[in-house]
């Protein structure tokens, strides 16, 4: 769990952990279920590897995602939300049809 911080408004305090282009559609793929990196990845072609993986990163030190390692050959890695990200779901939901009345 991240310690808390000052934050002037709730708002500032969720966009830290869920700001930037990718982490949101990176929480948004996963609303299905588990998925491998490369599955994420062919989901959301323009995301770098590196970036993929960084974001990851994030999104698992921030409580958001769960990240399984099996211990076999080939490694297998999957990643689901935690109960933390599925709270988040709701909101990117809204956020899906604010974007469709008004973007698309």
């Amino acid at each position: 769990m991240n310690p808390k911080k000052d934050y002037c408004y709730a708002v500032e305090a969720a966009l830290n952990e869920l700001g930037g282009k990718w982490k949101p559609l990176i929480l948004y793929v996963l609303i299905d279920g588990k998925m491998r990196f490369s599955e994420i990845n062919k989901l959301l072609p323009s995301i770098t590897q590196r970036m993929l993986t960084k974001q990851l990163r994030e999104l698992e030190k921030d409580n958001l995602i769960h990240r399984k390692v099996y211990a076999e050959v080939p490694p297998k890695v999957e990643y689901c939300l935690t109960e933390k990200g599925h709270s988040v779901i709701p909101v990117l939901e809204a956020i899906c049809e604010w974007g469709e009345k008004y973007c698309l």
